[in-house]
């Protein structure tokens, strides 16, 4: 099947492009691409959103809490889910503080991969209401690998990694590693794929 690509043919440079628009079925070939649509952003509820308001301007989630939509919450003293009264986010209303007024936790989620193949975590970090400028610290967990984060700023800024699966699931997990009841907050996760 021939397609003529939009404005060349408007401009005159005489040229049509074949096998341009969308495969069919019998071209898609290759590990996993019957079952996982490539360029897939595979977090769900990257902002939060799917979260109690709670009673104040935040609410602690202990942990093993469910109430975090697709999201596994542990550590000693589980999260934070923070409404924009309390700290405006980076993307939506909520934002989640990797400690909860009783101190460290984490926020975890598997999301689907294609063996092989690279994937891109992008998400917002920043410093809870209550740390000012201090250090925060802790981990992310990204596919197979992890790395230490760190963070002295109350704005948002945006922090990327990259990395190959080698699962049919990877694990996307953000921790604090900071004592006390404020740490590094996080926002708009994103897993874009191949």
């Amino acid at each position: 099947m021939n397609r003529i690509i939009g404005k060349a043919a408007a401009l005159g440079v005489g040229m049509a492009l074949t096998g341009c628009g969308p495969m069919d079925a019998s071209e898609a070939t290759g590990p996993g691409l019957e079952t996982l649509e490539q360029g897939l952003q595979v977090v769900t509820n990257n902002s939060f959103e799917a979260a109690p308001s709670g009673s104040y301007n935040y609410q602690d989630l202990s942990p093993g809490s469910t109430a975090l939509t697709n999201w596994t919450i542990g550590g000693a003293g589980g999260v934070k889910v923070m409404n924009s009264s309390y700290k405006t986010a980076a993307q939506g209303t909520k934002s989640v503080d990797l400690n909860s007024s009783y101190g460290p936790g984490n926020v975890s989620q598997l999301v689907p991969t294609v063996v092989g193949a690279g994937y891109t975590l992008r998400f917002a970090i920043a410093n809870g209401p209550n740390c000012g400028s201090q250090w925060r610290y802790g981990t992310v967990t990204y596919g197979p690998s992890s790395a230490s984060i760190s963070n002295s700023l109350p704005g948002w800024t945006y922090r990327t990694y990259v990395f190959n699966a080698t699962s049919t699931s990877s694990l996307i997990k953000f921790e604090s590693t900071s004592s006390g009841g404020c740490g590094i907050a996080i926002d708009d996760v994103t897993v874009t794929g191949p």
